[in-house]
């Protein structure tokens, strides 16, 4: 690879660090690309080279911090009970950052407008977690003969997402009086059909 390709790789993941940091302390509108820049030691220009506008950079943290909970390594077999602890694995790693976690449900809520500049990503973001919850539920129904649910696997994971989505605000207001983890595995196990 060449050397300018790594340089300002390190600086783009120097400036989502300082901006993850700043954003979960002071929140997307107390904080400036000013000083996220001056946190990660680089000019404004350069934070705005590389991403363009606040929503931009808040949204490759949302990735950033989506990526942090990816295992490295898959198992040969990927089963149903390794999907639900992946996911309340990440809402485990949520919990530890509530300030993020507050910020992507405020983006997500004001993305519900046609025409917001956060609209596709997130709603792809969403696709891609249903798409998972939804294989694994039709696999195990198949697998497991389970057939008393009246929605599809699709909506089924779209239900356990818009839960997991509700749950992260209820906490943000009502901090630790629900076990936010624990009641995404649960959901999920129980759609997985798994004891």
């Amino acid at each position: 690879m060449p050397d300018g390709y790594t340089t300002g790789r390190a600086t783009k993941q120097s400036i989502v660090a300082s901006a993850a940091t700043a954003f979960g302390e002071k929140g997307f509108y107390g904080t400036s690309l000013r000083s996220i820049a001056r946190e990660a030691g680089v000019d404004h220009s350069t934070l705005l080279h590389h991403f363009g506008n606040k929503t931009a950079l808040l949204l490759a943290v949302i990735e950033w911090h989506d990526a942090q909970g990816m295992p490295t390594d898959l198992p040969a077999e990927i089963t149903a009970d390794y999907v639900a602890e992946g996911f309340a694995g990440q809402a485990a790693r949520n919990a530890e950052t509530p300030g993020l976690v507050q910020l992507l449900s405020v983006l997500t809520a004001e993305a519900g407008a046609e025409g917001h500049p956060a609209r596709e990503t997130l709603q792809k973001r969403h696709d891609l977690v249903a798409s998972v919850m939804a294989w694994v539920i039709r696999v195990q129904r198949e697998k497991l003969g389970l057939d008393d649910d009246p929605l599809s696997p699709e909506d089924r994971a779209a239900v356990i997402i818009a839960t997991w989505d509700g749950l992260q605000m209820y906490d943000a207001l009502h901090p630790g009086r629900l076990d936010v983890p624990a009641l995404v595995r649960r959901a999920l196990r129980d759609a997985f059909g798994l004891e």
